[in-house]
């Protein structure tokens, strides 16, 4: 499935055919784009060799031309072709809050067929790291070790200075604002259309993106579907809840985890009523166990609240989900290290990503929040206690407004040629809202993925799909069989140690069997 184009096929066929398709953007873009910098500059390589890094200004209300100016992050990657394709390809992270550009350095070797013969570009979303980030402060690991009503009062007061620092500005960080800072981007570069390709949060920037500059959009493909209509945390515990089921279900289907493990499901329940009594006691649940990355002996408090986010998180990848049945198992049995072991893997990577909170909470209380009702904040079920909507709901309320089209809301209908993209497993943005949007774009595609979870582009032959759909900029010619390979991965994998010799398994062991409960 793979492209076989070569450069010196491609640059004859423009020299024959003398069409105007493929072009050198070098020259529409030299004014603001130049070699990354080096590992001189920063100890560590560029990208790819040949990466192009620079800036946009634009203002920060784009209605008031004497708004401050702010700077909008690039990176391109060019096409290996020396002529290439006159559509790139712009990548745009999730979050919200997160950075495209950061993303590169995971992702891009996912696009290479794509990059053969068209650029890759990454803008970091105005408010997201490289372009005027509006971080807030952090709460610290050690916090973990507090009870969860202490740690969620230090975090609300954290957000409410974080909202006076930044209140004045935060309501020209949304999405409505964003995507005319990628359009004029596109015009900075000298492109005329492009193909878009967005993950969760991502995916909306995409749509609006189609809508407001319809022309300039060439195809968009949307990897975890959320569109306003998500009301980010209004189904937040529905979602999380099926994808446990869905999970839970596939170990009984699976003999070996069924035997070994039981039901996921009804031991996650025996687990987190256990945390919450011992927790409603005065005695909570502490662990002393092997720290996974540096192996000293570290102390974890077990909340319920911790156990619940826990779940959730693993629930992201496919990686992680393999552990969930022997984590919820081994808890049931009060052997809590593996649980322990697990969270503070999460925590510290929680920890470390640079998602821009204050731009997260101007896009969920602006975008998300008017589509949420007293009634739903009143009657929607926890997820084994963590409730999103009541968190989003303390913030939400002292969060400055902005002012967005009166249609906004309305589902995006495009001609656009679309390819939504889901995972059976996923948590966040499950098939439900990739199979809603897909009923208002005529040349929409959606394929789910049975054994993915949140993102599913770098999963198998994923790549090669997204490939050629951006190269047809159709479905029509695609082959998408192989996508049924890609099948939940046994869920003992890595757990069990009788009769797995895997580096993963070994892991897994070491930090079980050095715990103590």
């Amino acid at each position: 499935m793979r492209s076989t184009y070569a450069a010196f096929g491609l640059t004859l066929l423009v020299i024959l055919s003398g069409c105007g398709e493929q072009h050198n953007h070098s020259s529409a873009a030299t004014s603001i784009l130049k070699p990354c910098p080096g590992f001189e500059e920063t100890g560590k390589p560029p990208v790819v060799y040949g990466a192009q890094c620079g800036e946009l200004t634009v203002k920060e209300n784009p209605q008031d031309s004497h708004s401050a100016d702010i700077q909008i992050a690039i990176l391109r990657l060019p096409a290996i072709s020396p002529v290439a394709q006159a559509d790139p390809l712009f990548l745009i992270q999730g979050g919200p809050g997160g950075s495209s550009i950061e993303m590169a350095n995971q992702l891009h070797g996912f696009f290479a067929d794509v990059r053969k013969n068209r650029d890759l570009i990454f803008v970091d979303q105005r408010g997201t790291g490289k372009s005027n980030p509006l971080h807030c402060e952090k709460a610290s690991l050690l916090d973990a070790n507090l009870p969860d009503a202490a740690q969620q009062e230090k975090q609300l007061n954290i957000m409410r200075a974080c909202a006076e620092q930044y209140k004045n500005v935060l309501p020209f960080y949304t999405t409505w604002h964003a995507v005319q800072d990628l359009d004029a981007v596109r015009v900075a570069l000298g492109y005329q259309k492009i193909n878009l390709w967005g993950v969760s949060y991502g995916t909306r920037v995409a749509l609006e993106y189609s809508r407001q500059f319809g022309d300039n959009t060439r195809s968009i493909i949307l990897d975890g579907v959320a569109p306003t209509a998500i009301a980010l945390s209004k189904y937040s515990s529905r979602d999380m809840l099926a994808a446990l089921k869905a999970v839970s279900n596939e170990c009984m289907a699976q003999a070996d985890c069924a035997e070994q493990y039981g039901n996921p499901l009804a031991n996650a329940e025996i687990v987190y009523a256990r945390l919450q009594a011992a927790e409603a006691s005065g005695e909570p649940v502490e662990v002393l166990y092997q720290h996974p990355r540096h192996q000293q002996a570290s102390v974890q408090r077990l909340t319920p609240r911790a156990f619940s986010m826990l779940m959730f998180m693993a629930l992201y990848t496919r990686d992680m989900t393999v552990l969930l049945p022997e984590m919820i198992y081994q808890a049931e049995q009060e052997n809590y290290g593996l649980l322990a072991a697990l969270l503070a893997l999460i925590s510290e990577q929680s920890y470390k990503m640079n998602i821009a909170e204050a731009m997260h909470f101007s896009v969920v209380c602006n975008e998300d929040w008017p589509l949420i009702s007293a009634s739903d904040r009143e009657t929607t079920p926890p997820f084994f206690g963590f409730n999103p909507l009541q968190d989003k709901a303390m913030i939400c309320d002292f969060w400055p407004a902005a002012t967005l089209p009166e249609d906004y809301w309305e589902p995006i209908r495009s001609a656009t040629p679309a390819l939504l993209l889901s995972g059976k497993f996923d948590p966040v943005t499950p098939q439900t809202w990739a199979n809603q949007v897909a009923d208002v774009l005529p040349n929409a595609t959606a394929l789910v993925v049975e054994g993915g979870n949140h993102g599913v582009s770098t999963e198998g032959c994923m790549p090669q799909i997204v490939a050629q759909f951006i190269e047809h900029a159709s479905m029509d010619l695609v082959n998408t069989d192989c996508v049924k390979n890609i099948k939940p991965l046994p869920l003992v994998l890595g757990a069990n140690r009788a009769a797995s010799s895997s580096s993963l398994a070994a892991s897994s062991a070491a930090m079980t069997e050095g715990a103590q409960p």
